[in-house]
């Protein structure tokens, strides 16, 4: 009796053992993933990336414990238009986000349509849970200024803390430096789909969001989660909480990017306090290159030409980090090159999931570009501005059809002592006078002359010319354009917290979980 017993009892552990690890084998599988998105964050900006002056913190640490991309690309060198392709895996044209306005305004009544599968939706269908926090900019309301029906609750996201659903708007400057007072009917925060705080108090945000996204991770630990940390920092108006404030030798700038780079290194403190750093992939990115032409109040691009509005490197090229300890090994550099469109299909093969047959998407599963550094081979990627191409990228080749002049001397008179004076750009928009017609077009190879100085002589490469010819056939066939949703805004549609003076602050709010607005 007593040894059957023993042998039952032997058989029970072995059981539970075999649950244990066929339980490890299913957390493995499906492991959490945090996307950490900066906004208008310059390739050449931070310390990992070569900035000779800015200070060494959390997402270069992140960089050396990870794998660091040198040819990370967006797909768009504007906000709302990068933000779509991100989420959906589909160029802006595909979705109807491009257009006169260039980005969702305050008062456009038209988002990110819903019958577009997001991430987030793709992910909740293989039990994930998910959550963001920060920057939307992808629409706000529809028939009313409280509607909020195209806020990120509509498109996958189970909870959502605090957020900007618009932008961190040049007149949204707090500091004095700019403005006596913030534009108060385009500078608000919300929690979920409430609005919270009008006008939206910069210094204090960062710290607001970081609340939010340890919250949301604490509360999903025990299950496979996705979150979302679209962060407000570089974009102007620049902002940094007093910890950070007047602290860089780079300035303001400075200061911005290093109350980002806390604010991650909080998320990845929180996963490793949770035992959680082992099974989740972080991957940390910008929306496109920097607002060059704000002088020392804008990013840089390192040795790319250009910046945010322009289709030269500088626009699209941006800092790339992926960084899952015990999968992915510390210390590497990859010259692979990977699109923010591939961040769809690439998430849903980390999980053994796949993308649906019936939808064109414009990038790749780039899964093993990630996890082994293993080069993506000839890549062909397009360049639009707005429904415009602009350029392709063939291998290690770049043809640009329309380019923006590089310097306009206008940029003199923005700069006063390296204090921009006004929100300016020299590539907008895309049909400027800035704007040049190359017939045939200009060719760079980016490998070689990143800094797109040198044109090669075309005649010679007519070879290469024919297969980008073919490319760009091969693309227009499945091409579908969508109408343009840019077209309109319109001011009943600004959301006021308490009408008509616009004014209020409700921030202390308890993390909750998101009950969407029907």
């Amino acid at each position: 009796m007593v040894v059957q017993c023993r042998v039952v009892y032997l058989v029970a552990i072995l059981l539970y053992c075999l649950f244990l690890q066929i339980k490890s084998r299913e957390v493995t599988n499906k492991p959490n993933i945090v996307l950490l998105m900066a906004d208008d964050l310059g390739y050449g900006d931070l310390s990992s990336y070569g900035h000779p002056t800015q200070e060494y913190g959390a997402i270069d640490t992140l960089a050396a414990e990870g794998i660091r991309f040198t040819q990370w690309l967006t797909a768009s060198s504007l906000c709302t238009p990068s933000r779509a392709a991100l989420l959906t895996g589909r160029l802006p044209v595909r979705l109807g986000v491009y257009g006169h306005l260039e980005v969702f305004r305050v008062g456009s009544q038209h988002g990110l349509p819903k019958d577009e599968i997001t991430i987030p939706e793709a992910l909740k269908k293989h039990g994930y849970k998910t959550g963001m926090v920060g920057k939307w900019h992808l629409g706000m309301n529809e028939f009313h200024n409280d509607d909020g029906r195209h806020l990120p609750i509509h498109h996958g996201f189970d909870t959502v803390g605090y957020n900007i659903p618009f932008t961190n708007h040049w007149q949204c400057d707090d500091t004095g430096v700019h403005l006596e007072h913030p534009l108060r009917s385009i500078c608000f925060l919300y929690y979920n789909t409430t609005i919270v705080q009008q006008p939206v108090k910069l210094q204090q945000l960062t710290s607001l969001l970081v609340l939010d996204a340890k919250a949301f991770i604490h509360e999903n630990q025990d299950h496979p989660f996705f979150f979302y940390f679209s962060f407000i920092n570089v974009h102007d108006a620049m902002f940094a909480g007093d910890k950070f404030k007047g602290k860089s030798k780079r300035g303001i700038y400075g200061d911005c990017v290093n109350d980002m780079s806390w604010a991650v290194g909080e998320v990845i403190d929180t996963l490793k306090q949770l035992s959680l750093e082992n099974n989740t992939l972080v991957l940390f990115t910008s929306d496109h290159g920097p607002h060059t032409e704000l002088c020392n109040e804008g990013g840089v691009a390192g040795s790319f030409k250009g910046g945010k509005g322009s289709t030269w490197e500088g626009g699209f090229r941006v800092p790339g980090i992926a960084w899952w300890p015990g999968t992915i090994k510390p210390g590497q550099t990859s010259t692979a090159v990977i699109s923010s469109l591939d961040l769809y299909p690439t998430i849903l093969d980390m999980i053994n999931g796949s993308v649906s047959d019936d939808v064109t998407y414009d990038g790749q599963s780039v899964k093993d570009a990630i996890l082994e550094n293993t080069d993506t081979g000839t890549r062909v990627l397009f360049y639009y501005c707005s429904d415009r191409l602009n350029a392709v990228r063939y291998g290690p080749y770049k043809f640009h059809f329309f380019t923006c002049e590089e310097y306009n001397p206008a940029i003199h008179k923005v700069c006063k002592h390296g204090v921009p004076q006004e929100n300016f750009y020299q590539c907008l928009p895309c049909d400027g006078k800035s704007i040049k017609v190359h017939d045939p077009p200009i060719m760079f190879n980016v490998e070689q002359d990143p800094s797109e100085l040198y044109p090669l002589d075309i005649n010679r490469h007519s070879d290469i010319l024919e297969k980008v010819v073919e490319a760009l056939l091969s693309h227009k066939e499945t091409l579908t354009v969508r109408p343009s949703l840019l077209v309109t805004s319109i001011p009943s549609l600004h959301p006021c917290c308490n009408p008509p003076y616009c004014t209020c602050d409700k921030t202390k709010l308890s993390w909750q979980t998101c009950d969407a607005k029907q």
